[in-house]
C-alpha cells in the first residue's frame, strides 16, 4: 500500500460520498491511473456516529473498492478516532484530514511531493488565512501563544488538521502509549523534521462543525494539560506569592493592632481578600484534581478505542479489535 487516508466521521457521513468522489479525482490524476484499489485506502472511522452513518460508510466501500470502515463499538472522541486510523493504515505515506473538505485534498499531491524531495517526516498544512469567525480567530491567536508559553513547544498558528506522515513518523506515533491524546502536541514531542506549507481554508459545505464553545474549550484545556506540567509550577509559585502576601498583611494587622487602631471599618476589605484566596484555593485544587484524573486514567490502561467491525467491500472482514 502506497498512500492511506485517516478520516474520522463523527454524524458527518453524508459528507463523504462528495469527499471520495474528489479523492478518485485526485489521486486518479495524481497517480495516472483509474485502478486505485492496492495503492490507496481511505479509512472512515465510525466514531459512534449510529447505524444510520455506518450505513453510508458501508455503501461507500461497496461502491469504492479503496474504502475501509473501522466501526467503533461506541464514541471514544476525535483523536482516539484517529489514533485507530493511524494503527490501522499502511502507506508508506499516510495522510490525516476530515471529510468535510475545508482543507482542499487537491493539496496532497504537492504536500507528498515536498516530503520527499525535502526529505521530511511530516508535512503539515498551515492557512494563510482562516475562513472562520472573528472570535474563533482571536481566541485561537490567544491560545496558541498560551499553549507555546507553558508547553515550551513552538507550535506554529493556524495550522490544519491536513497532514502527511511518513512510514517512520506513524510508527513512532503509534508506539505511544499514553490515553490522552493531544495530536498536534505529541507530534511536537516527537521531533522528526517538519515542514509546513501554506494551503487554503474553505468554509464547510454544510456551515454548521459538531465542536461548539464548550467542546472547544475543553479540547484547549487538555491540549495544554496533556504537554505540559508547568502549570502545577506556576501554581506553586502562586502560591508561594499569596502566602507571602498574607504574612505581610498578619504582620501589618498585628502591628497596627500594637498602635491602637480599630479594624472594624476595614471588615468588607478582609471578608473580599478571604473570598479571594479561597478561590484560588478551589482553582489549584481543580487543577491538582485534573491531573490525579488523567493519572488515573493512564493505571486504568483500558484501551484506546475498541473495533466493532471491519468493513471492506461492503462486507465484514474483522471484528472485535482493540488498542
Amino acid at each position: 500500500m502506497k498512500y492511506s487516508i485517516v478520516v474520522p466521521i463523527y454524524h458527518d457521513s453524508y459528507l463523504a460520498p462528495a469527499f471520495c468522489a474528489e479523492i478518485k479525482s485526485v489521486m486518479s490524476n495524481y497517480l495516472k491511473t483509474d485502478k486505485l484499489n492496492g495503492i490507496l485506502e481511505v479509512i472512515f472511522i465510525n466514531d459512534g456516529s449510529g447505524l444510520e452513518c455506518l450505513n453510508e460508510l458501508i455503501s461507500l466501500s461497496k461502491a469504492y473498492n479503496f474504502v475501509k470502515v473501522l466501526d467503533l463499538s461506541r464514541n471514544f472522541g476525535q483523536h482516539s478516532a484517529i489514533a485507530c486510523g493511524l494503527q490501522e493504515a499502511k502507506g508508506e505515506f499516510v495522510v490525516r484530514m476530515n471529510v468535510d473538505m475545508q482543507d482542499p485534498p487537491s493539496y496532497i499531491p504537492t504536500m507528498c511531493e515536498t516530503m520527499v524531495e525535502g526529505d521530511y517526516d511530516l508535512v503539515v498544512g498551515q492557512y494563510s488565512e482562516r475562513k472562520s469567525p472573528w472570535i474563533n480567530k482571536v481566541t485561537a491567536h490567544l491560545y496558541f501563544r498560551l499553549f507555546r508559553f507553558l508547553t515550551e513547544f513552538d507550535a506554529p498558528q493556524n495550522t490544519s488538521p491536513l497532514r502527511v506522515m511518513n512510514r517512520k513518523f506513524v510508527d513512532a506515533y503509534n508506539s505511544l502509549t499514553e490515553k490522552s491524546r493531544f495530536p498536534q502536541g505529541l507530534d511536537q514531542w516527537l521531533g522528526f523534521r517538519h515542514k509546513y506549507i501554506p494551503i487554503e481554508h474553505r468554509e464547510r459545505i454544510d456551515q454548521k462543525s459538531s465542536y461548539n464553545f464548550w467542546s472547544r474549550l475543553i479540547l484547549a484545556i487538555n491540549g495544554i494539560l496533556y504537554c505540559s506540567s508547568r502549570p502545577l509550577t506556576l501554581v506553586a509559585v502562586f502560591g508561594f506569592i499569596v502566602a507571602t502576601l498574607g504574612l505581610v498583611l498578619a504582620l501589618y494587622i498585628v502591628i497596627e493592632k500594637l498602635l491602637g487602631y480599630n479594624f472594624a471599618s476595614g471588615f468588607a476589605s478582609f471578608i473580599s481578600l478571604g473570598l479571594i484566596g479561597f478561590g484560588i484555593q478551589l482553582f489549584c485544587m481543580g487543577l491538582i484534581g485534573i491531573y490525579i484524573s488523567k493519572t488515573f486514567k493512564e493505571v486504568q490502561n483500558r484501551p484506546l478505542y475498541i473495533i466493532r467491525e471491519e468493513y471492506t467491500n461492503g462486507f465484514i472482514s474483522a471484528t472485535g479489535k482493540d488498542k
